[in-house]
């Protein structure tokens, strides 16, 4: 090796033993400090949630107007998710309408000679799917009195018209 190639290799191992000798003032007893303002990592939430959790740290009481702003912020995200959960029971009630109503129609098809029953049977497999799987994913919210109130016999009411709506494209074919 070189001299040259050895010096930044020496330099650093110097620093590093420096900086060993030199230890850190001992930390004051007492209530634990906060991390200075630059080592705090930026917070993800909002500005108000920031600002109480800054107020928090340094031991104050939050800002009232900042508790004012946190708790709006609140209602308005409770105001969503309520609309939101109303939004899927609609397209729930929806769904099972139109299940129902595509169904029944099946019924009043002619048993055969038509040309007409394999659309009508493909809807109504299309809109059974969809209602399957829009149960089973939003099962948790459906089931609560609140909002729907589903119960376990109509779910298998609906796996009851699948498996007739498969016997009775079965019969035609």
């Amino acid at each position: 090796m070189s001299s040259a190639e050895k010096e930044p290799a020496d330099n650093a191992v110097a620093f590093i033993a420096q900086a060993a000798a030199v230890s850190p003032p001992a930390p004051e007893p007492g209530p634990a400090t906060a991390p200075p303002a630059a080592a705090v990592e930026p917070s993800k939430s909002s500005p108000a949630v920031a600002a109480q959790d800054s107020a928090a740290t340094e031991g104050g009481p939050p800002d009232t107007g900042d508790a004012a702003m946190l708790e709006a912020r609140r209602e308005a995200e409770t105001q969503r998710n309520a609309e939101r959960d109303r939004e899927i029971v609609e397209e729930f009630q929806y769904l099972l309408e139109k299940s129902q109503q595509l169904f029944s129609g099946l019924s009043d098809l002619p048993e055969i000679g038509s040309k007409y029953w394999q659309p009508h049977f493909q809807r109504t497999f299309e809109v059974y799917t969809k209602l399957w799987k829009f149960q089973s994913q939003h099962r948790v919210l459906l089931e609560k009195a609140e909002h729907y109130g589903l119960k376990r016999w109509e779910v298998g009411e609906i796996a009851s018209k699948i498996g007739q709506l498969y016997y009775r494209y079965y019969l035609r074919t």
